[in-house]
């Protein structure tokens, strides 16, 4: 109602005008519960800063309230994009405010991509959308990004950078030339955007990020290698992870039904739409590890994340980028490997002390009631059949018995995902 846009109203213009006095501002909010958070973010991103959720008055807290006073490098910047004439640029996304102040405006009447960026972060970054609009013409496709900022010292640095993109009619070659992971964050970022902008609800967002997914698969399919049993995977071999990135996009923090509230959604999704690649792959596809039980040097091997991995020999570790879980199995839970849980934490901490946020470190064992905190963001892997063979390093007899150490859930498992996006392809 009218009450309701007037309090948005309000914490704009509070953005907007600590801006102009050259004042960013965080907010750090410790709480369980709903507070209004988007209204808050309202605030702190006209002016620069950040709303930063923790669930504790912990080491987290502390960390970022050290953290905050140093991660900016400068203020009141602006960016700006230019492309071939062939290429239509779509959306630009960010820590971007639309340009406010006169000069900003009348810079805007003739760059109609300008956006403005009130605080200026090592960690952010800018992206960029396009769209072809005919086919090019040239042996190359030309883009640059004009971008300027005021430092800390006052000065104002200004950088143009400019690239090329060879135009190639071999589809091999082009297909090898897509950087992957930066393509899943691209699909997750835009359907993420539609969310918060609310021109498309959660289900929409992830049914239409289905529909690019089967699109793709169609556009590539006579890339796709045929076996003995017919095609190998849904996409060629130079995007087979694809399916997986949208996967957890669709069932992670970010549009699955993971986090406890919309507050806690609406700090996942503007950390994800202003991060870089790698923080961005962090929050969408999370590294999990399996740690040598050696407490002197342990060794951390990748592994499936999957439910199946959680096997009672093992200790395991999920950075989800704002949340880090140690998981140790029954079999690995005693003192005697205390020394070596101490050591992955502190190995962690030193590793992630200068991210902001802080991340909020979990430990506990196979068992126990806040163990569900890491379950939940694994794929579940055991509804799977034994059909499938190996899942996760684990097979037959191992897998029944793990079977039985799950809650039963609806969600289905990738595989289970996949098999619905084959039939929506060969429909």
């Amino acid at each position: 109602g009218a009450g309701e846009e007037g309090v948005w109203a309000y914490w704009r213009l509070v953005g907007e005008r600590a801006r102009r006095l050259g004042v960013s501002v965080d907010a750090f909010v410790v709480s369980m519960t709903r507070v209004g958070l988007e209204k808050l973010q309202a605030m702190t991103n006209g002016s620069g800063g950040e709303v930063v959720t923790h669930q504790t008055f912990g080491a987290a807290m502390a960390q970022d309230l050290c953290n905050a006073q140093t991660r900016s490098l400068g203020s009141s910047g602006v960016i700006n994009v230019h492309a071939s004439s062939c290429v239509e640029i779509r959306r630009i996304m960010g820590a971007l405010i639309p340009p406010a102040t006169r000069a900003e405006v009348e810079m805007g009447e003739d760059l109609p991509n300008l956006s403005v960026s009130p605080a200026v972060e090592a960690r952010h970054a800018v992206t960029v959308t396009y769209a072809l609009t005919e086919d090019p013409s040239e042996e190359y496709v030309y883009f640059q990004v004009v971008s300027a900022y005021t430092t800390r010292a006052k000065e104002r640095i200004t950088r143009t950078s400019t690239a090329r993109l060879p135009v190639t009619k071999n589809t091999a070659d082009m297909l090898q030339s897509v950087d992957v992971a930066t393509l899943g964050v691209l699909l997750a970022k835009e359907a993420v955007v539609e969310v918060r902008e609310g021109s498309a609800s959660v289900e929409h967002a992830k049914q239409d990020l289905s529909l690019r997914l089967q699109n793709i698969a169609r556009t590539w399919s006579d890339q796709v290698k045929i076996g003995v049993t017919g095609r190998t995977s849904i996409m060629p071999t130079q995007l087979a992870i694809l399916p997986k990135l949208v996967f957890q996009a669709c069932t992670g923090p970010l549009l699955g039904q993971l986090l406890n509230d919309d507050d806690d959604y609406a700090f996942m999704r503007a950390l994800f739409l202003t991060a870089g690649v790698d923080d961005a792959i962090r929050i969408l596809n999370p590294p999990f590890f399996s740690v040598s039980l050696d407490p002197a040097n342990p060794q951390y091997t990748p592994v499936e994340l999957d439910d199946v991995s959680l096997l009672p020999d093992r200790v395991l570790l999920l950075d989800h980028h704002t949340n880090i879980f140690l998981w140790s199995g029954s079999k690995v839970a005693s003192s005697e490997h205390e020394a070596l849980r101490q050591r992955v934490l502190s190995d962690f901490g030193g590793w992630t002390a200068a991210r902001f946020p802080a991340p909020e470190i979990m430990a506990f064992c196979e068992g126990e009631s806040m163990a569900r905190w890491l379950v939940t963001r694994l794929n579940p892997a055991h509804r799977d059949g034994s059909s499938q063979g190996l899942m996760g390093g684990v097979a037959g007899a191992v897998r029944g018995l793990l079977q039985t150490q799950f809650s039963p859930t609806d969600d289905d498992s990738f595989q289970q995902w996949l098999a619905k996006i084959r039939v929506a392809i060969s429909a």
